[in-house]
């Protein structure tokens, strides 16, 4: 049997949380001393001309963030004109939430925590907008189909085979509990409201098949492991529409967040350049 969805995006996952956890430990660690002070404490501080937002450090996180920025969107390019020879979706899909996370770290350290003009709060807020939509729909594409027709077979045979004649009845029972019929193209609003329905045909189904199989603390366990795989299935499959139709209404939400913030950061750093920065580069 091949390894579940949410296994197989288990290691990136954790890989991804090491990364950036070692990224704000590490900047923590450089300038603890620095960023815990008050704003008019940290003048006096040795670090202050290297940590403050002009500093070589400081101003150094800002332009690693805007590089990393760009390359995070570099994924909407691989979305919409890549082939499968420039690598997996997922692959690409992990490295823009990687990308995405560390950015908005350096950019926490490059403000040192503060934000004392428009445009580097707006830099800021878009850029948490971005990453909040985008942790959200990394969430939902964690949920979102990928086979659950076949799956569903799978699991149904598995147990028929367990319990011989079981499979049509709760064939049947499962196609009784229909998930919402979602348009592909539906809106973000229509997608939300059908969230409550594919919740509460997950339901309906996992209840159906609780009942239909021997209780569970007379079963054996390997009805039991059937059991709870023919449930993860049913779900998946009743929820596939509604998810499929979130996922793609969610991305335009966030692709315009990220349009927004490219636009908000080459302005920051623009005028970041203009007034005086360029002598780093010098």
């Amino acid at each position: 049997m091949a390894p579940s969805r949410s296994r197989s995006d288990a290691v990136p996952l954790l890989l991804l949380a090491v990364v950036v956890t070692a990224t704000v430990v590490a900047l923590g660690y450089r300038g603890w001393g620095f960023y815990q002070l008050s704003l008019s404490d940290r003048v006096e501080h040795p670090d202050f001309r290297t940590l403050r937002p002009s500093g070589v450090l400081g101003n150094g996180y800002g332009w690693v963030a805007a590089l990393l920025i760009v390359l995070n969107l570099s994924y909407l390019i691989r979305r919409r004109f890549g082939g499968a020879s420039l690598g997996s979706m997922r692959v690409w899909l992990d490295l823009h939430v990687g990308t995405g996370l560390v950015a908005a770290t350096l950019v926490s350290f490059h403000s040192a925590f503060q934000l004392r003009t428009p445009i580097a709060t707006i830099s800021t807020v878009s850029l948490a907008l971005v990453v909040l939509t985008g942790l959200l729909g990394r969430f939902l594409y964690a949920l979102a189909p990928g086979g659950v027709h076949d799956e569903l077979r799978e699991a149904l045979a598995e147990v028929d085979a367990l319990i011989p004649g079981s499979r049509a009845a709760l064939a049947e029972g499962i196609a009784l509990r229909p998930g919402p019929s979602v348009p592909a193209n539906a809106s973000l609003l229509r997608s939300l409201l059908e969230v409550r329905r594919w919740r509460r045909a997950t339901r309906a189904r996992a209840a159906f098949i609780h009942v239909s199989l021997p209780p569970r603390r007379t079963a054996a366990v390997a009805v039991r492991r059937a059991a709870d795989r023919l449930i993860r299935a049913a779900a998946a499959e009743a929820r596939a529409a509604g998810v499929t139709a979130l996922l793609r209404s969610w991305r335009g939400l966030h692709r315009f967040f990220a349009l927004l913030m490219l636009a908000a950061v080459l302005l920051h750093g623009g005028v970041a350049w203009y007034y005086g920065y360029r002598w780093i580069f010098e």
